[in-house]
């Protein structure tokens, strides 16, 4: 998780939130124990090249 972080500039949060938007923005797949989540890093090569969310904080206009 955390070289996916460092490789596409974001938070944890915001994979966390990548790996639940529906369809996916960032695919993963669960250990074979169930525990951990796994991410290739083609999937975050792809996402850091073809951004498909816009990226920053969410802020309300004044």
């Amino acid at each position: 998780m955390m070289a996916a972080r460092k490789l596409l500039g974001i938070s944890h949060t915001t994979i966390y939130e990548y790996m639940k938007l529906s369809p996916r923005v960032l695919p993963y797949h669960r250990s074979e124990n169930g525990r951990h989540r796994l991410i290739l890093g083609s999937d975050i090569i792809r996402l850091r090249d073809h951004p498909q969310v816009k990226r920053g904080r969410r802020r309300k206009d004044r």
